[in-house]
């Protein structure tokens, strides 16, 4: 009887480690709720869709924050905040003054949502698998980076500020094989194909500022950074649809798109 309550009793401390670990996974040890949070500072490259997603959300939510934008050659600053070059990252102070920083923006966007819960509710559905939009997405991707990437290095933006910003993203791409030379002259081979995908994307919103009846979700999350970044491209055609789409929801965040520079 008694090897089997300490058996027991064993199980059920292996058990209960085994949630806690769930839990743990859950519930990363860095975050701290933002309830209460003062000092929001979001830390981000412009042309990231990553960065971009965050600032569409805390926009929506109309937080204010501190942005401060990072050159693309610039390892010391994101490596000071997180030790690692990687944004978005956003910092705050706790009630009691402690800073602080969360990378991550599936995190960062859940955290950002579960602070707004119980006050003017959450904005953003899940993920809803449609298979339309996810079909429509791999078309784009196999075609959008041949007209942004040459383009994106010409926007007024601190990303690509300096000689040295540029050439760290040329780098980069060179190296898996990318090539700007021959993207710049394909221009006239990639914009009908882009041109016939943005014209298909009008079909796939289902309201004007979301491309679901109910409302945002993270559909719209993985899709508008994209076409924000699409909006660099000079020779492109936007449906009204689609550009309004794009417009409005950036404006409603405050983060500008690239229209007005376009090349």
């Amino acid at each position: 009887m008694d090897r089997r309550r300490c058996a027991l009793r064993g199980l059920g401390v292996s058990l209960l480690m085994l949630n806690w670990a769930g839990l743990a996974k859950v519930l990363p040890a860095s975050a701290a709720p933002l309830a209460g949070a003062r000092g929001l500072g979001v830390h981000v490259y412009d042309h990231c869709p990553y960065c971009t997603r965050v600032e569409l959300v805390l926009g929506w939510h109309g937080l204010e924050s501190q942005r401060s934008v990072y050159g693309y050659a610039d390892v010391a600053g994101p490596t000071a905040l997180i030790g690692k070059k990687m944004l978005p990252v956003l910092t705050w102070h706790d009630r009691e003054g402690k800073e602080h920083k969360m990378s991550e923006s599936l995190d960062i966007i859940e955290a950002i949502e579960s602070s707004r819960e119980s006050t003017t509710g959450r904005l953003i559905a899940r993920r809803t698998g449609r298979k339309d939009l996810k079909a429509w997405q791999s078309k784009l991707r196999r075609v959008m980076h041949g007209l942004t990437r040459p383009r994106l290095l010409q926007m007024p933006i601190a990303d690509f500020a300096t000689q040295a910003d540029r050439q760290y993203q040329m780098d980069k791409y060179v190296a898996k094989g990318f090539n700007y030379e021959r993207a710049l002259a394909d221009t006239n081979k990639l914009v009908p194909r882009v041109n016939a995908l943005l014209l298909d994307f009008a079909e796939l919103l289902r309201s004007e500022k979301s491309l679901n009846a109910a409302g945002h979700s993270w559909d719209d999350l993985y899709v508008l950074p994209s076409l924000r970044v699409l909006s660099c491209v000079k020779p492109l055609v936007w449906p009204a649809k689609v550009r309004g789409y794009v417009e409005q929801n950036h404006a409603d965040a405050g983060v500008a798109c690239y229209f007005e520079h376009a090349c």
